[in-house]
């Protein structure tokens, strides 16, 4: 039920960026979900992405919970090419999917 619950409450948005740090390039495929109504404390313990059936791990991981709203922000290697995407996330030690396919269809 708790997967459920966060995929109709959480809004979706992905975007790509370049960060120049000390003379190093980092590229990354960015993506960012916020849940208008989150529990009152939320650890995300693990994070992947599953694009066209292949899986990339979060190269960072970061919640930010303020006034009931949690903005989870994930890294994940850089991509061109978006299918069948989704975010698996352990959330408060219970795995959740998020279907991001339709929101990048839409932008």
């Amino acid at each position: 039920m708790t997967e459920l619950i966060l995929q109709h409450r959480t809004q979706k948005i992905i975007t790509h960026e370049k960060i120049n740090l000390n003379g190093n390039s980092f590229k990354g495929t960015n993506i960012v979900l916020i849940d208008k109504n989150a529990p009152s404390s939320v650890e995300v313990t693990d994070a992947v992405l599953s694009n066209n059936g292949e899986i990339y791990p979060a190269k960072q991981i970061r919640c930010d919970l303020e006034d009931g709203v949690a903005t989870y922000k994930f890294k994940f290697k850089r991509l061109t090419v978006f299918k069948d995407c989704k975010v698996i996330l352990t959330v408060n030690g219970k795995k959740v999917t998020i279907d991001i396919q339709r929101e990048m269809e839409h932008r």
